[in-house]
């Protein structure tokens, strides 16, 4: 996982569990993994945080929640992939 996330220009937060990468001053795409009963492998969330103007507040957006390694790492590339594509390389979206 660490590599994977790594390839798609993710800093490894903590191994398995965290993953982030800026978008902006203000955004940037967090994903974060936790072990959870039922499950043998980590459960993870993927969303989008940003930091309202003022600093104190957070807006979150969520893609997935409670999904497999390999669902999020597909939902990841789709986003990465939209993104470079809707902003023509930029990531400040």
């Amino acid at each position: 996982m660490d590599e994977r996330f790594k390839l798609l220009g993710f800093t490894v937060g903590i191994g398995s569990q965290v993953y982030v990468m800026d978008l902006s001053k203000r955004s940037m795409l967090v994903v974060e993994g936790v072990r959870k009963t039922g499950y043998s492998t980590y459960r993870y969330t993927f969303y989008k945080m940003t930091c309202l103007p003022g600093g104190g507040q957070r807006r979150l957006k969520v893609y997935e929640k409670d999904v497999s390694a390999k669902k999020v790492l597909r939902r990841v590339a789709s986003f990465l992939a939209y993104i470079e594509q809707d902003q023509g390389g930029s990531k400040d979206g």
